[in-house]
């Protein structure tokens, strides 16, 4: 839409910042239990697998693959009262390699 519409803006593509368990960080967690928040872990796992059955208990609103750019699934499931939403991207473009910076393995180029 960017570049159909000609906005002189950059779009950079960044990993969402997550928790040591794995839970995207949000305001939004504050409101969840001990054992919702154990019960939410299950979100991204399901998006890494593209599993929405990992989601077994949990109300799903959506569970999908958008066709942007770049390719990201994405999901938002209620757990107890709140909504949580989650991506991860499928496909990591050349020149967002450079932003995301080095993996555990080494160097992303």
């Amino acid at each position: 839409m960017v570049s159909d519409l000609a906005v002189d803006v950059e779009i950079r593509v960044l990993p969402t910042v997550r928790d040591r368990d794995g839970l995207a960080l949000s305001s939004r967690n504050a409101h969840l239990s001990a054992d919702e928040r154990e019960r939410a872990l299950a979100l991204h796992r399901a998006l890494e697998a593209n599993d929405p059955t990992l989601l077994d208990g949990l109300a799903v609103d959506y569970f999908e693959t958008a066709d942007f750019e770049p390719r990201v699934r994405v999901a938002a499931v209620r757990v107890g009262k709140t909504r949580l939403i989650d991506n991860v991207i499928l496909e990591i473009p050349c020149q967002a390699s450079a932003w995301l910076g080095p993996t555990e393995e080494g160097d992303r180029s």
